[in-house]
């Protein structure tokens, strides 16, 4: 009966989130970036990154310090590491960028993962 009530507690806690039943890898992913001073929140302007091996997946970031970093270092094609979160059974349950070309700042007011299209290929498989 007390290995029932453990497990039932670990059961429980372990629902709202638990480590113990998911693995973390980081990944580099070249991407190139474009700003769009059209759109914005709270003031700042919008940089998105595509993946050059993953064509139509984009993330987003709105940042006017990200933007400044980006066009002093004037490369279009960058690196961004990601952490990818997947469950016991292998399946992606999260990701976010962990360095975008080693910008050390607050990376943005609101970001966002998307595509254009019907991209037939996913990054994070």
């Amino acid at each position: 009966m007390n290995r029932v009530h453990n497990f039932a507690l670990i059961f429980l806690t372990c629902m709202s989130g638990c480590s113990v039943f998911e693995s973390v890898e980081t990944k580099e992913y070249a991407m190139t970036w474009k700003v769009d001073r059209n759109q914005n929140n709270k003031g700042h302007s919008l940089v998105e990154f595509e993946f050059v091996d993953f064509p139509g997946h984009v993330i987003g970031h709105f940042s006017n310090d990200l933007i400044k970093y980006l066009e002093e270092k004037s490369e279009r094609e960058v690196t961004v590491e990601i952490e990818i979160t997947r469950d016991v059974f292998g399946e992606v349950i999260g990701h976010s960028e962990s360095d975008i070309a080693g910008y050390d700042g607050n990376a943005s007011t609101f970001s966002y993962f998307g595509t254009r299209g019907d991209p037939p290929v996913y990054p994070f498989e």
